[in-house]
């Protein structure tokens, strides 16, 4: 099983690695290529008028806080065999998808095809959706899904999180959110986001009254803060409700990983 967490955890590091390249590749890419106004303009009209580097500067925040924060828990919990532990990691490594909302920038800048534009949605939403499903799941094993089914269940997330985001229609015409392409069903997309959000912090819950254990409550706390600065930070409005997001996200990742160590030196 340690070889299995490890290794999964460790290429997940990778990813997030290059995503946080992307994004500081980006920032300097249109440093040098923003000379005048008149680019400043083009520019702004991509991120419906908001400022081009407040925006980015808030993609790199997140990517940075979420390398940072995949770093430090697999540094510090690389001896907890803590199932929960494993998919929150990897729900927070899975953060940095953002990152890549980025090159729609670059795109109003170089033309890249159509089909490029297409792509990179997909694989932000196939990031953002193994987020959801990673927080759902770390809250399942302490309800009582046995230990030996992490393999499995990371092989259905992976799987549901391509399915969903291949099968996604996009409206490459319509961007209504900031650097992003319209799907045509964003709404009833984020109802499901929302709900599963939801059962994931319920799963904790549950596993606070099976386990007879209140620091389970704590970790349903710390999975909605994550959940909800999440939502908040997907629409990338500059300005400081994005930054109290950022923080109030930190602040979930720092309670997740606090309380699971108690439950664990306990156990």
């Amino acid at each position: 099983m340690k070889p299995f967490r490890t290794n999964i955890t460790q290429i997940a590091l990778y990813i997030a690695a290059i995503m946080l390249i992307i994004i500081i590749y980006v920032i300097i890419f249109l440093s040098i290529k923003i000379t005048n106004i008149g680019d400043i303009n083009f520019a702004e009209n991509l991120t419906n008028n908001y400022s081009l580097f407040s925006i980015l500067y808030l993609i790199f925040f997140k990517t940075l806080l979420a390398f940072t924060s995949g770093l430090l828990l697999r540094f510090f919990f690389k001896k907890v065999a803590s199932p929960e532990i494993f998919f929150f990691s990897l729900a927070i490594l899975a953060l940095s998808f953002t990152s890549l909302r980025s090159l729609f920038l670059i795109d109003g800048f170089l033309g890249y095809p159509a089909y490029l534009s297409a792509t990179v949605t997909r694989v932000f939403y196939f990031g953002k959706i193994i987020t959801i499903l990673c927080l759902f799941t770390s809250g399942l094993f302490p309800t009582g899904i046995t230990f030996r089914k992490q393999e499995t269940s990371l092989f259905l997330i992976i799987l549901i999180s391509f399915i969903l985001s291949s099968s996604i229609p996009i409206d490459l015409f319509e961007s209504n959110i900031i650097l992003l392409k319209g799907t045509g069903s964003e709404y009833g997309m984020n109802i499901i986001f929302i709900l599963l959000q939801i059962f994931a912090s319920l799963n904790f819950i549950v596993a606070s009254l099976k386990n007879n254990n209140h620091d389970y409550l704590y970790l349903a706390l710390a999975i909605g803060l994550v959940a909800l600065s999440n939502e908040v930070l997907f629409y990338l409005i500059p300005g400081w409700i994005s930054y109290i997001a950022l923080i109030i996200m930190a602040g979930g990742i720092l309670l997740f990983a606090y309380k699971i160590n108690k439950i664990y030196q306990w156990t």
